[in-house]
């Protein structure tokens, strides 16, 4: 049985709709963040939320969804972006499973806040994964993250501090109880080894899986 699963759809890039729309379910819960309501029709979804101050959204696409959606009105002054609301009020709302689209590309303070997103998140014990045109990012820690040999690379990188007794496995280049700091990112660009399963896992400390399809 499915958990409750929300889509959270930012004004980020989204070039590859046939490739979004890939990792969607029918019972998806759908909110939109200001601007991403421009990837609706790409995306082939009606938005369930609409959250935001509207300061980039076009007038025209809010005013079509008004009639049709929940519209959540937030201050242009405000500690939480759009998008971090969203994921509060889906956790408020019972959501377990995350999915955040739209969330890369363009403005690099937005893409770098959101990817502390799923930090966010895995600290509440929420699944959640961000997905680009390119590539899937989740968190790992003590309980192993599993790749699959169907991606070209996958990537271990330290976006929380130090961390330390990681184990990297069927890959090929191994790690086993090392420590990682983030002013050198040791883990770029490793491989699963064809015909396994690739395991990441940290002892202590938190690290981002940017697995590269």
């Amino acid at each position: 049985m499915f958990e409750k699963r929300c889509v959270i759809i930012s004004a980020g890039e989204i070039h590859n709709y046939e490739r979004a729309r890939a990792f969607l379910r029918d019972d998806d819960f759908f909110i939109f963040c200001d601007a991403g309501l421009s990837h609706a029709g790409g995306l082939g979804v009606k938005p369930d939320v609409v959250v935001g101050d509207f300061d980039s959204c076009e007038p025209g696409d809010l005013e079509w969804w008004k009639e049709r959606s929940e519209i959540i009105q937030l201050p242009r002054e405000k500690d939480d972006t759009d998008t971090m609301f969203a994921v509060k009020l889906a956790v408020e709302r019972g959501y377990c499973d995350f999915i955040l689209l739209g969330a890369m590309g363009g403005r690099f303070d937005h893409a770098l806040g959101n990817v502390s997103i799923l930090l966010y998140l895995n600290e509440l014990g929420k699944k959640a994964v961000l997905i680009d045109d390119y590539s899937i990012m989740q968190i790992a820690g003590k309980e192993p993250l599993y790749i699959e040999d169907s991606c070209s690379y996958f990537s271990v990188l330290t976006v929380a501090g130090n961390v330390s007794g990681v184990n990297i496995k069927n890959a090929k280049y191994l790690l086993e109880n090392a420590s990682l700091t983030p002013d050198f990112q040791l883990g770029i660009s490793n491989e699963v080894l064809p015909g396994k399963v690739s395991e990441v896992s940290v002892e202590s400390g938190r690290v981002l899986v940017v697995v590269v399809k």
